[in-house]
């Protein structure tokens, strides 16, 4: 498959698919011509490294974790390389996940606690809302502090 075809598999642009070439991640077969292509194989590698990517990982880690086997002389020291990578990697996703199940559990008690609000006939503004009991259930959720506007000075 040409590089544009790809691109468009993956839901990418060329430029983008050029970029991780650049940077060591993808790499493209060549055609006797010098035609850009990838495999099936190419496809598969090309969408671990999006869905990664896609999770805020770094691509300099990435490209790191792709280069670790050629990078050494025997299984046993490139299997410990990548073993100590995945390690690193899984860490990182463990924390991303915290912080991730934290904010859905805030994004759904807000949005739990503002069914209180659904009957309310007045603007919601500050001082419409101060006193009110919802309100103040409201904003112990961190999402409303985004939401609530600023108070009148």
């Amino acid at each position: 498959m040409k590089i544009g075809e790809a691109a468009a598999c993956l839901g990418i642009s060329v430029a983008t698919l050029r970029f991780y070439e650049q940077k060591g991640l993808a790499r493209p077969l060549r055609s006797e011509g010098g035609t850009r292509y990838y495999d099936a194989e190419g496809l598969d590698r090309l969408r671990v490294i999006l869905d990664l990517a896609r999770l805020e990982l770094p691509l300099d880690g990435l490209a790191e974790l792709a280069g670790i086997r050629a990078a050494h002389a025997s299984g046993d020291s490139a299997s410990h390389a990548v073993e100590s990578h995945l390690a690193a990697l899984e860490a990182e996703l463990v924390e991303k996940q915290k912080h991730l199940r934290a904010m859905l559990a805030d994004l759904r008690l807000a949005r739990q606690r503002l069914t209180g609000c659904h009957a309310c006939p007045k603007p919601p503004t500050r001082d419409n809302c101060t006193g009110c009991a919802v309100a103040d259930t409201l904003l112990a959720t961190r999402v409303m502090h985004l939401v609530w506007d600023e108070a009148q000075s």
